[in-house]
Parts: C-alpha cells; sequence; structure tokens
C-alpha cells in the first residue's frame, strides 16, 4: 500500500517530468547543430523512406526540444508527456527491428560517436517510456500552465 503511494505521489511525477525535460534538451542540441549527422544516423536505421530522412533530421530535433522545454516548464505537460512518449516508442520499434536485424549501428540519441545499440538500449528507451506514461497519469505539481489559468479565472 505505501510502495502505491509512492508511485502514485505527484512529486515523483514531477522528478520524471524534470530528468525526461533534460534528456530531451540535451537529446536535440547536437542533431539540431549537425543535421546532416543526424540525417546519416536516421538513413542507417533503414526504416524511412530515402525522401523522408532529411525532414525528420531536421523536424525531429526541434520537436524534442519543444516537447522537453514543455516539459520543464510545466505546460501542456499532458500533451508533452504524449509527445515524448510517442517518440520514445517509435525509437523503440526502430530499436528493436535493427537489433533483431543485427545491424551493428550506433543509436543517435545524443550524437554520433555512441556506442552501438544494444538490449540496453532498448531497456533504456522502455524506462523513458514508462516514465513518461506516469507523467501523464500523475503529474499534477508545479505546473505553469496550471498557475497561469488559475490567476485568469480570479481576475
Amino acid at each position: 500500500m505505501k510502495l502505491r503511494v509512492l508511485l502514485e505521489h505527484p512529486a515523483l511525477a514531477f522528478v520524471f517530468r524534470l530528468y525526461l525535460a533534460g534528456v530531451f534538451i540535451y537529446a536535440s542540441m547536437a542533431k539540431i547543430s549537425y543535421p546532416a549527422e543526424f540525417a546519416n544516423n536516421i538513413a542507417s536505421y533503414q526504416l524511412l523512406p530515402y525522401w523522408a530522412v532529411n525532414f525528420m533530421a531536421v523536424f525531429l530535433p526541434w520537436f524534442e526540444l519543444v516537447s522537453g522545454i514543455l516539459l520543464a516548464l510545466g505546460v501542456r505537460t499532458k500533451a508533452a508527456a504524449v509527445a515524448v512518449a510517442g517518440m520514445l516508442a517509435v525509437f523503440t520499434v526502430a530499436i528493436v527491428v535493427n537489433l533483431l536485424r543485427g545491424t551493428p549501428m550506433g543509436c543517435g540519441c545524443f550524437s554520433s560517436a555512441e556506442d552501438q545499440i544494444s538490449w540496453v538500449t532498448l531497456v533504456r528507451d522502455l524506462i523513458w517510456l514508462a516514465m513518461a506514461l506516469h507523467v501523464y497519469r500523475y503529474d499534477r505539481a508545479l505546473q505553469l500552465e496550471r498557475s497561469f489559468l488559475l490567476a485568469i479565472k480570479e481576475a
């Protein structure tokens, strides 16, 4: 019973929210700075058609950055948590497919100079996915948006 209370506590969701925000903001930085390098990482997964690789190399890092910032600020937290969970679900599928193929490649998650994908990478992404779902379900602490809406109602 105490474990359930701990797991459902808004403070845990707040910690997960800030952690995921930091991960996604950090992950976006190198990708935004070096989109061609990130395009090569995307292409190495061999899951997207060639014409979509450059678009994803430019769009995805900015989507990660905006999602991370929204999580950090507590603005549209549920939407940001869904976005992060969606990205993590797609990343997880891409990793599983390439692990089953036996493709030796780096993750491309943070930079191109990373270790090769492994089952550890998969477990890490699944843990992050669980954190994002936890944030979606239980986060209520220190949300900037909620404070702003309360101030509007009072006015």
